[in-house]
């Protein structure tokens, strides 16, 4: 079982049933499959904050949000996080690839890389790192507990996970 397959099925298996992406090439088959699941709802967008908008929206019509991005974009939705999603307590599962850790060849992408850990810390978004497929099993429970809480959590993918692909 690929990383992608393992990382579907996670989340599928924690009810999610709405999401938004934007593109990222270390998540693109991960947004294939979904794209494809008819038995989800399935938007890309352009910008993170717009994913925010819908996946808030999706929340309070009863959906189980989650958004697909980059770490990078994290910082674009700073203020959706902080000034709708917290202030309103929509739980929203943040599928995170985590561009700058080891193994990134751009180096554009170690700035934000490095700070994305006290990013979500500061915005109070709750982490679990995946750095690889073992480290799922900590997903389940941890949304659940997110969900309760009414929070948003991130689920940090680095370059590690997706080694065995």
């Amino acid at each position: 079982m690929t990383p992608t397959d393992r990382l579907y099925d996670t989340l599928k298996s924690a009810g999610l049933d709405f999401y938004v992406s934007v593109p990222c090439k270390l998540l693109g088959d991960l947004i294939d499959r979904l794209a494809e699941d008819k038995s989800i709802v399935y938007t890309p967008v352009s910008r993170e904050e717009e994913g925010l908008g819908l996946a808030c929206g999706a929340h309070l019509a009863g959906r189980r949000p989650a958004i697909v991005m980059q770490n990078s974009g994290f910082g674009n939705s700073v203020n959706a996080v902080l000034s709708l999603l917290n202030y309103y307590k929509v739980p929203v599962v943040f599928v995170v690839s985590h561009r700058g850790s080891p193994g990134e060849p751009i180096e554009a992408q170690r700035m934000m890389g490095g700070a994305i850990a006290d990013l979500l810390r500061v915005t109070e978004v709750a982490c679990v790192e995946v750095p690889g497929q073992s480290e799922l099993e900590h997903v389940l429970p941890a949304i659940a507990l997110a969900r309760r809480e009414g929070r948003s959590i991130a689920l940090l993918l680095p370059f590690s996970y997706w080694a065995a692909q």
